[in-house]
């Protein structure tokens, strides 16, 4: 028997008030409807009604936007309504499939560019920015979906990338018809092959759960360039968990035993990708606000929130517009955006970005009669044998500050210029201006020519100790 519907209502009221307004539920109506439960039992009753009111309101609307909104809420409350860990799993499924049809229904009218995209473990929505814009995925967690997420779908949309926001299984509209995936980067890898997305261009929002599976895909499909993860789960003990979460486990996989193992698998691995880790100091979901360790073992950004709630849907105007443009920035294939984060990563340390904006096969020029000088081929040898070599010319704590003063582009052909100061092995300074003629291709750069002054290079970098 259930022992999460016997918690008193008030407290997961409050918790998910903030969740459900940032969806785009208007906050009076979910005070009225959630201010006449007595009881958590009676919560998918209440919210699949609500939803219907909004069906209905869509029949009577005189205008398409009036319609068109008035579906978007019932695809929400229907939504809302699937977000308890409901063991009438008909009552949950009926309320999954109305959401997803009346989400089809407003797109229909509000964005009728969005397109419904299906493979055999995913169903998705799909907005273009352009025919060949970068492509983000957003992944959902235990118990939420597409649906929840279409507000920052269209705040990628606005930057100019296209989203995929996808049900995997287990997962709002495949809630009920099929069991969690623990290995999510087949379904990411599906729905990549599906929308023959870019393969220079790809990045990953996770929210919740969805943080580890996303984690999880970034590892194992290279196609993807960029991470991002919003309260998910390094590690989880299964002891730990309160009864909410335990119980939407055993639904979700189909049986306490394969919960428990299920809960097991969530480790989530090194990322090798740019990524960025977002927390909040004030979830208490045990297991969830631990990002700090995947960020230190991936090399990403970690971000804590201190007055942050689970998914940060109480502090969204703190964080989501810094990291979407985060993310936007780093899948940006306009030629001088992707020379200003190559020369930026180079002046942060950021190893993790600067090998990730070469082309495997690309090439690097470097001028003069010098151990450096002469033509490095491939991504491997520029990184580590000809920028990797000329950093250890450096004493330690003296490589060189790099400095961008100026970035010139003609189509996939950029002229950049910076200043590069530091202090050589042997003792001496070195100030040196340097300008690279550099060709991007599919977002990631395909050859550099240097030009700079190879006799200071020799005075200081090589020149005895």
């Amino acid at each position: 028997m259930s022992t999460f519907f016997d918690e008193p209502v008030g407290p997961f009221v409050a918790a998910n008030r903030s969740r459900a307004i940032a969806a785009g539920i208007d906050p009076y109506q979910y005070d009225a409807v959630t201010g006449g439960l007595a009881s958590l039992r009676e919560w998918p009753d209440a919210f699949a009604r609500t939803a219907r009111e909004h069906l209905a309101m869509a029949g009577r609307a005189r205008l398409p936007r009036s319609a068109g909104d008035a579906y978007r809420d019932a695809a929400l409350w229907f939504h809302f309504a699937t977000v308890l860990p409901n063991p009438d799993l008909a009552a949950h499924e009926r309320a999954a499939a109305a959401s997803a049809g009346a989400l089809r229904r407003s797109l229909a009218l509000l964005a009728p560019d969005a397109e419904h995209v299906t493979g055999p473990d995913f169903t998705g929505i799909l907005h273009r920015a352009s025919p060949d814009a970068p492509l983000v995925l957003l992944v959902p967690g235990m118990n939420s979906g597409k649906a929840e997420f279409m507000p920052i779908a269209e705040a990628l949309v606005a930057r100019g990338l296209s989203v995929l926001a996808i049900d995997g299984p287990g997962q709002g509209e495949l809630a009920v018809r099929s069991a969690w995936e623990p290995d999510y980067q087949r379904v990411v890898r599906q729905a990549l092959d599906v929308v023959g997305a870019p393969p220079a261009g790809v990045g990953v929002i996770g929210l919740s759960m969805g943080g580890f599976l996303a984690a999880v895909a970034a590892h194992h499909e290279p196609r993807v360039r960029a991470v991002v993860t919003v309260s998910g789960p390094t590690a989880l003990a299964w002891d730990e968990l309160p009864p909410y979460v335990t119980e939407t486990f055993v639904l979700r996989t189909g049986g306490e035993a394969a919960a428990r193992e299920f809960a097991r698998r969530v480790t989530a691995p090194d990322v090798p990708q740019p990524m960025r880790v977002l927390d909040g100091g004030l979830d208490v979901i045990p297991g969830v606000a631990n990002g700090a360790e995947l960020a230190r073992r991936s090399g990403g950004e970690y971000v804590l929130i201190p007055e942050g709630g689970h998914l940060l849907e109480n502090t969204r105007w703190t964080w989501l517009p810094e990291t979407l443009d985060w993310l936007a920035t780093r899948l940006s294939q306009n030629a001088a955006l992707v020379v200003t984060r190559y020369v930026e990563a180079v002046a942060n340390g950021d190893l993790d970005t600067i090998t990730a904006s070469f082309a495997d096969d690309a090439t690097w020029t470097y001028p003069g009669d010098l151990p450096l000088t002469g033509t490095w081929k491939g991504r491997d040898a520029i990184v580590g044998d000809f920028l990797g070599g000329a950093g250890r010319l450096f004493q330690p704590g003296g490589e060189p500050k790099v400095v961008l003063t100026n970035v010139i582009a003609d189509g996939d052909r950029v002229v950049a210029e910076w200043t590069s100061r530091g202090t050589a092995r042997n003792g001496r300074a070195y100030d040196n201006l340097c300008l690279g003629v550099f060709t991007v291709r599919d977002g990631r750069i395909a050859s550099v020519r240097e030009y700079t002054d190879t006799q200071h290079v020799e005075r200081t970098l090589f020149a005895p100790e």
